[in-house]
C-alpha cells in the first residue's frame, strides 16, 4: 500500500469500528503497552506529552487519567479518529488533553514536548524514507535533552516468533499489507546523531510465546479458533519481558 491507501485504511477502520479494538484487534497487547509508557512517565516526570497517532485516543486517555498534573497532547492524520478521540475524550471528562490532526511526515505544529511518544504508528508508513522524514520531526518537536519513546514493531523479532510458530508445526503469521517493520540495527545506526539510547526491552517476547505459540497450538489440536480474550492472552500479559521472540520494542531515547 502506498501513503493515501494506508491513510484511506485507517479513516475507514475508525468509520465503521469505535470500539476498544479499533486500533489493534490484540487488546492486551495495547494493555501492555499502556503500562510500559505509564512506567515511563513516572520515571521521566515530563509536563508536556505528545501521542504521535494516537487513533482513537483510549491510551492517551488511560494516561492522562492517571497523571492530570501532566498536559498531553494527541495527534492523528486520520480525520475519523480524531473525532472518535473527540467523542472519547468529552464522554470521559478528563480535561489535561487536547487532540488534533496531525501528519507526522509533516513537521509538527508544536516544540517543547518533555515526552513525545508511538505506539505502533510509524509501521504504517510505506517507506524507511518516510519513517526517517518522523524520526526527525519528533526530534525537533522535543525539549533539549527531552525523551522519545518508541513502540514500534521490528522485524527480527517477527521472524524469530515465526521460527518457534514453524517448530510447533503453526504457520507464520505474515506482517500486515499497511505494515513496515524497522530493521533494529538501522534504525540504530539512523538516530545514533540526535538521540542516545536509555533504555530498550522487546515487550512482546513473553507475551507472543504464550498467545501465539502455546495458545495457537492449543487451538489447532482442538480445533478453535482463537480469541483475543481468551484467558492465555490474558494472564499472558502479566509475565515479566523476556528474549527475542515478539515483534514489538521499546526503545527510550533522549534528545542530544
Amino acid at each position: 500500500m502506498d501513503f493515501e491507501q494506508i491513510k484511506k485504511y485507517w479513516e475507514e477502520r475508525a468509520s465503521f469500528d469505535s470500539s476498544a479494538q479499533s486500533t489493534t484487534q490484540d487488546y492486551f497487547m495495547r494493555e501492555i503497552e499502556l503500562c510500559v509508557m505509564r512506567e515511563q512517565i513516572a520515571k521521566l516526570k515530563p509536563v508536556r506529552v505528545m501521542d504521535i497517532g494516537c487513533g482513537d485516543a483510549r491510551t492517551t486517555l488511560g494516561l492522562a487519567s492517571e497523571f492530570p498534573m501532566v498536559r498531553f497532547y494527541g495527534g492523528d492524520y486520520s480525520e475519523s479518529m480524531v473525532n472518535n478521540a473527540s467523542n472519547n475524550i468529552a464522554a470521559s471528562g478528563v480535561k489535561n488533553i487536547n487532540v488534533q490532526v496531525c501528519d507526522i511526515t509533516q513537521p509538527l505544529q508544536i516544540d517543547k514536548l518533555e515526552l513525545a511518544y508511538t505506539m505502533r504508528c510509524l509501521i504504517n508508513l510505506p517507506t524507511w524514507t518516510l519513517q526517517k522524514h518522523a524520526i526527525n520531526h519528533i526530534y525537533d518537536a522535543l525539549a533539549p535533552h527531552g525523551y522519545y519513546v518508541m513502540i514500534e514493531n521490528f522485524i527480527e523479532g517477527q521472524e524469530n516468533f515465526n521460527q518457534v510458530r514453524a517448530a510447533f508445526d503453526l504457520p507464520p503469521i505474515p506482517v500486515r499489507s499497511h505494515n513496515l517493520f524497522f530493521k533494529r540495527k538501522e534504525l540504530l545506526k539512523y538516530i545514533s546523531s540526535m538521540f542516545d539510547v536509555m533504555e530498550e526491552v522487546n515487550i512482546s517476547s513473553t507475551y507472543y510465546l504464550v498467545s501465539r505459540v502455546i495458545y495457537s497450538r492449543l487451538c489447532k489440536d482442538k480445533s478453535l479458533q482463537p480469541d483475543y480474550f481468551d484467558e492465555h492472552h490474558r494472564y499472558a500479559a502479566g509475565l515479566p519481558f523476556s528474549g527475542e521472540y515478539g515483534p514489538v520494542r521499546m526503545i527510550c531515547m533522549r534528545r542530544q
